[in-house]
């Protein structure tokens, strides 16, 4: 019999678990106030997550004199009696984990398998080793694996470095301090501070041509970062913007589609009359949002801003032309 489903309030709490596990790493330099009010806790909740943690083998506490959370355990947990194939099923289920999140799991769980393959006898390792880096970092992302180990190594560290980035207008040259690799809609992103404007700006990683180690460490951010907070009302990929409301009405011929799937965390489903459903989202950048929707053809009307509803019907009478020519060709 298939084992029953852990109660809700245990669902929240492990999910809050892993929350805490993920700003510990990604924005350790914040206060523990805005910790508690970041995870939605008072100070004795939090006190109890951090008891539960401890009793896992992870162990922090918040450092006065370096203003940030130090990570002092992390237990090492031995993994036994992986086949070949089962190892290289884990290589290649790390290649699809992205499409299905965009938080810092991925990124631990290439640094996991990395670890697996270190301890594979050496008559395997190499092709493991090889899948990792050119099946899922080249081929699934388009990334160069020694640049991407640079960024890993320089935000673990909190080294400055110095990037040659193309944006699509030419090679330009950046001096950043790098602090979390982001997968976004299986592609590598990297959020830094550029220092010249003290802005937060976000690299895409395969657009990278050269990464220099300046050899200055800033353990405390020149501006405030919060992973969890800056990407909260991103869509796809484009943060930061002040978030805007976007409702999609949806035919009733999609509407399981739709209502199976959850697409953001601030979304609102609302049934309609007719069959039909409309999708409320709160995102940095709505556009992104008319772009997913125009995949579902005429099962998908914008109806609010007005100006992106603007933008969508022009899309379409842009297309309509594209096939009327098409025809008459």
């Amino acid at each position: 019999m298939p084992p029953a489903a852990l109660p809700h309030q245990h669902v929240k709490r492990l999910q809050r678990l892993l929350t805490l596990v993920q700003d510990l790493k990604s924005a350790p330099q914040q206060s523990p106030e805005a910790l508690y009010a970041s995870l939605g806790v008072s100070r004795a909740m939090f006190y109890k997550d951090r008891q539960a943690l401890a009793a896992l083998g992870f162990v922090f506490h918040y450092d006065r004199r370096q203003q940030r959370y130090v990570i002092t355990q992390d237990r090492f947990l031995p993994v036994l009696n992986l086949s070949f194939s089962e190892m290289l099923a884990l290589v290649m289920a790390v290649r699809q984990l992205s499409s299905s999140g965009d938080y810092t799991l991925t990124a631990d769980a290439i640094a996991a398998v990395r670890k697996v393959i270190s301890n594979t006898p050496s008559e395997v390792r190499a092709f493991l080793q090889a899948s990792l880096d050119d099946v899922v970092l080249q081929d699934g992302y388009g990334c160069n694996a020694a640049i991407v180990q640079d960024l890993w190594r320089a935000c673990q560290e909190r080294q400055r470095l110095r990037l040659i980035h193309d944006r699509g207008d030419g090679p330009r040259t950046w001096v950043i301090d790098p602090y979390q690799i982001v997968f976004k809609r299986r592609a590598l992103y990297l959020d830094a501070c550029v220092v010249d404007t003290l802005q937060l700006s976000i690299f895409r990683v395969n657009r990278i041509q050269q990464v220099t180690f300046l050899g200055l460490r800033v353990p405390t951010p020149l501006v405030p970062y919060n992973f969890r907070e800056r990407h909260r009302h991103s869509f796809s990929v484009f943060v930061g913007a002040d978030p805007q409301h976007v409702r999609v009405r949806f035919c009733p011929e999609v509407r399981q589609y739709i209502t199976e799937t959850r697409w953001h965390s601030s979304q609102q489903i609302d049934a309609l009359p007719d069959g039909s459903v409309v999708l409320t989202v709160t995102v940095s950048e709505p556009r992104e949002v008319g772009w997913w929707a125009l995949q579902w053809g005429a099962s998908a009307e914008v109806l609010e801003p007005e100006s992106l509803r603007q933008e969508m019907a022009a899309t379409a009478r842009q297309l309509a032309r594209v096939y009327e020519q098409t025809a008459q060709s």
